[in-house]
């Protein structure tokens, strides 16, 4: 009951048993004296109120700490913090607020000393470009706005787990920016080239890359690679379909992959209302 260790090996393995977040917040929320004893676990405990739209609680937590690098652990705390801003900002802009989302969005492009690390030059960060273009669009700056999906809609590719990627959960975003920009046909051209890549991913084989970032947390229990990355693959699929207009298709695809993966962030923010 004292080992913080202990308390974090037991989350991991419900997160990769599938276990509720709900549940597994409740769980750690009994043992927050631990969870401060170690980065890793606040960061999960950051990513549990996100996922349950605690995302006030997750900014006040990150706040609340200086975090220290840890190997597998690269991306973690920004990772919590950009999602927090981004959601919070999208309600801001639900609500018609002014200044709000335009606030929360620049400060989702930012990292914050205390996290103890800086964004990858090469991190996609079309999201947050495509938001604040709204946010600055429904400000009236509409010179802005457009320099900012312009930023979404040309980077290329990702940098994830160490390697560049071509198409990845980003794309989407760069589609939605092309569109604001009034190039619908490219936009669609780049769903259809995402969704052509996500089919060709579910039917890959999957490998751990020999600079996966992700590996030094699978050592503490195997890891299904086929399923996570079958799981990728209908996410971006769900992405492709909403883009390209099929809502329904698109939707019962982010239910699939949430009834695969309950922690999914991704497919989380976007069936709330994340794009």
């Amino acid at each position: 009951p004292d080992s913080a260790r202990v308390l974090f090996e037991r989350d991991q393995l419900w997160k990769r048993l599938g276990e509720k977040p709900e549940k597994r917040l409740r769980e750690l929320r009994k043992h927050l004296r631990l969870v401060g004893q170690r980065d890793d676990l606040s960061v999960e405990v950051c990513a549990l109120y996100n996922q349950t739209g605690q995302h006030g609680r997750a900014l006040e937590l990150l706040g609340s700490r200086n975090f220290q690098p840890w190997e597998g652990g690269e991306g973690g705390p920004l990772a919590q913090h950009t999602r927090a801003h981004l959601a919070l900002g999208r309600e801001a802009l639900a609500r018609g607020d002014a200044a709000g989302p335009r606030d929360h969005f620049t400060a989702a492009l930012g990292a914050p000393l205390n996290l103890g690390e800086a964004r990858h030059l090469l991190a996609n960060q079309s999201d947050v470009h495509f938001w604040l273009g709204l946010a600055l669009h429904a400000l009236g700056d509409k010179e802005n706005a457009r320099n900012h999906w312009r930023s979404a809609a040309t980077f290329k590719g990702d940098f994830q787990e160490m390697t560049v990627r071509t198409f990845s959960e980003m794309t989407y975003y760069s589609a939605l920016a092309w569109e604001r920009l009034g190039r619908k046909a490219r936009a669609q051209k780049l769903l259809r080239d995402l969704l052509a890549a996500a089919l060709r991913l579910q039917k890959a084989e999957a490998r751990i890359d020999y600079f996966a970032t992700s590996l030094p947390t699978m050592l503490l229990f195997d890891d299904d690679l086929q399923f996570r990355q079958e799981t990728t693959a209908l996410f971006l699929q769900a992405q492709a379909h909403l883009g390209l207009g099929r809502t329904a298709r698109g939707r019962r695809l982010l239910r699939t992959v949430l009834e695969r993966d309950p922690n999914h962030a991704l497919a989380a923010d976007l069936l709330a209302g994340g794009a």
